[in-house]
């Protein structure tokens, strides 16, 4: 999706800080959804589901789509044979541990890329009973193993923030050396800053080569993953992973629309993502995910044009003084709501919308009238009860 600048309403203060700061080149998005997301409590996605939010990721433009981890569920082979038949413009991506096994229950499927995991932190490797030397062979196998057959490889360390740097060098290079493509550096525990992504992600090109394909996969557990997302994509990362409305387990995962967002709005890249459709996804996954959203959440929120203040109302009529960026970018409606904090302006507005004659002297007490209904309500007064309201004036 082409951005139209004209309705970005950001100022020069991000143009005249970040100087050579923006990324060089746009990331690409690698969504988890499917596989990741469904790992937020309580989520499950049948195969019929996984399918049609496929096809809503696909559509949001992302390069990539990770199907399912189809050695530890029946649902997910089925997914992802539903998914491979469906003709998506992303590249599908299986995922597995480093274990032989694992790889042969992607490419079973047919999968020619695959994500292949393995613990890298003293943290995982203790809780899987597991030392260092059994984790560096497990990665040499399973990636052989994956390259012997063709797959394209993607080594996605676990938990590699809490690692040892000179451990970490040494799985990532091994990985490389069997035949692994591109080197995923994961925040599992969202405990990174971006100071340290930019750490990690140059310390990664120094073991692996400038020409490295490497990705981010953060989590949002101290709120940082948008912020962590963004050092990864101007420290060169290739991919970013994350998933719709930041779905996953603990608080989440990045946030892929939100991410994209910044980069588009606020950095000048140029992502694809469709911003027009990232409401509509959003709104699907969470019938089917069963979970609620924060109103006033970035994107995707019902509150973000909706204005109940009346010194915000009074200045409606110019979207860019009250607004970051134009609603229609993002396929939102604007409007007013009617409350404890609305005013004359709010009163005027809402009139116009219904196609009320009110006459202007009677804002006042129509004003007074909204207030006192909302307060002994306890919330927003609807179009119904505004109608009950200007009748009672009569």
């Amino acid at each position: 999706m082409s951005i139209d600048r004209q309705k970005v309403w950001s100022g020069s203060l991000n143009q005249m800080a970040l100087g050579s700061g923006a990324p060089a080149s746009s990331p690409r998005f690698y969504d988890t959804t499917l596989r990741d997301g469904e790992q937020s409590v309580g989520v499950i996605f049948g195969p019929e589901h996984k399918l049609e939010l496929a096809r809503l990721i696909d559509g949001l433009g992302v390069g990539r789509i990770e199907a399912g981890f189809p050695r530890v569920s029946e649902d997910d082979r089925q997914a992802i044979a539903m998914i491979l038949r469906a003709g998506l413009k992303a590249e599908i991506w299986g995922f597995a541990r480093a274990l032989p096994g694992d790889v042969d229950a992607v490419t079973d499927l047919g999968l020619s890329q695959c994500v292949i995991e393995a613990p890298v932190s003293s943290f995982k490797m203790h809780a899987l009973g597991l030392d260092e030397q059994v984790v560096l062979e497990r990665i040499r196998t399973a990636v052989a193993h994956a390259a012997a057959q063709r797959v394209q490889v993607a080594f996605f360390g676990v938990d590699c923030t809490r690692g040892d740097m000179p451990f970490l060098e040494r799985a990532y290079k091994v990985a490389r050396d069997a035949g692994a493509a591109e080197f995923v550096m994961v925040d599992t525990l969202g405990i990174a800053t971006p100071e340290a992504v930019r750490l990690l992600l140059g310390r990664a090109r120094g073991w692996l080569g400038e020409s490295a394909v490497l990705h981010f996969h953060g989590h949002n557990d101290f709120g940082m993953a948008t912020a962590c997302a963004i050092a990864a994509a101007q420290s060169g990362a290739a991919w970013i992973h994350g998933t719709v409305d930041g779905i996953g387990e603990r608080a989440g995962n990045a946030n892929l629309p939100e991410i994209a967002l910044a980069l588009d709005l606020l950095y000048g890249a140029d992502t694809g993502m469709r911003f027009d459709r990232v409401r509509n996804a959003s709104h699907r996954l969470r019938q089917i995910a069963h979970y609620g959203l924060e109103p006033w959440k970035s994107l995707v929120g019902e509150n973000l044009f909706m204005r109940e203040t009346g010194a915000v109302a009074a200045q409606f009529h110019i979207p860019q003084a009250i607004e970051p960026y134009a609603s229609e970018l993002v396929a939102a409606e604007r409007g007013i709501v009617l409350g404890k904090k609305s005013g004359l302006a709010s009163i005027r507005i809402k009139c116009e919308t219904l196609g009320m004659h009110v006459d202007e002297n009677r804002y006042p007490q129509l004003l007074e009238t909204v207030k006192a209904r909302a307060i002994a309500k306890g919330g927003l007064l609807d179009d119904a009860e505004f109608r009950d309201a200007v009748r009672a004036l009569n």
